[in-house]
């Protein structure tokens, strides 16, 4: 076996469609206002709801990497079988037509090829922006339009958060935790497949409260897709993108260095060109 087959899927940008509205999000964050003041434990510093005021709000894209990879390893190695004989009146067997001396112990070694194959799979879901794991499965049933380029996104007041981490990362990281080591003295097929590889964005809307005798301000964002809240942060200002779309998705040389450090196998990587479809539904 020459050299390790990496087949990389097409890989695809996406937001998430058939989010809530900004009026109907901000009559919800209007009647949660008191929750944003939530944490004070004092029954007597806990602020009145009319002392409270929305006092800004944005509607904000967060990014999310979804990456699937599989491995097929397929190889021989040479190996001793041992055969135990338990009746003490054996002096000798016969094995494929040749004779064999038992041992000491009742033993029979006979040399022998296992065929072996591995197979393993593993999905890993992160956040693109704060550069941690999160389970954002709940979202793959949701409706996406393909997105050709972020600033799609980057329209009227939208804030679109940064792109921290590209798929190289991502990539290696996953095969990282895949490709083990294997025992062996010939290998047939050794074969990983990025089965999927997508960056999606999800909407939010965020709102400021403003607790007004104190002065105070704290943030709850409101996911436009599943109604959940939590607290959160506003940016009030355009970001600039870390990475263009190219840079973001590209697969190489920093992937086959994650794979094997040093370059001693040669990698033969197999990519699909990510196709661009903007405003189409997935």
């Amino acid at each position: 076996m020459e050299s390790l087959n990496l087949e990389i899927a097409e890989s695809r940008m996406m937001v998430l469609t058939g989010e809530k509205s900004f009026e109907e999000m901000k009559e919800f964050a209007w009647n949660k206002k008191t929750a944003a003041f939530g944490g004070i434990k004092n029954l007597l510093s806990r602020p009145k709801p009319e002392d409270i005021n929305i006092t800004h709000s944005e509607k904000q894209y967060k990014p999310f990497w979804h990456a699937t990879c599989s491995t097929r390893f397929e190889y021989k190695r040479n190996t001793e079988f041992i055969i135990n004989i338990c009746d003490s009146v054996v002096q000798k067997v016969v094995i494929c037509d040749e004779e064999r001396e038992i041992d000491k112990l009742g033993n029979v070694k006979v040399q022998g090829i296992e065929h072996c194959l591995e197979s393993n799979t593993k999905e890993v879901f992160m956040d693109a922006y704060a550069e941690k794991e999160v389970d954002y499965s709940r979202y793959l049933g949701i409706s996406t339009r393909l997105l050709s380029q972020i600033e799609e996104l980057n329209v009227e007041d939208n804030v679109v958060f940064p792109v921290n981490i590209k798929a190289a990362y991502l990539v290696g990281k996953l095969l990282g935790s895949l490709i083990k080591p294997v025992d062996a003295d010939e290998v047939l097929d050794e074969t990983v497949r990025i089965v999927n590889l997508d960056l999606y964005f999800r909407p939010i809307y965020a709102f400021e409260y403003t607790w007004l005798p104190k002065n105070k301000q704290n943030v709850l964002e409101f996911d436009a897709i599943t109604g959940e809240f939590y607290s959160g942060k506003v940016l009030k200002e355009k970001v600039f993108e870390i990475f263009n779309e190219e840079t973001l998705f590209e697969i190489g040389t920093e992937v086959a260095g994650t794979i094997i450090p040093g370059g001693g196998i040669p990698i033969k990587i197999l990519q699909e060109s990510r196709k661009r479809k903007g405003n189409s539904n997935s």
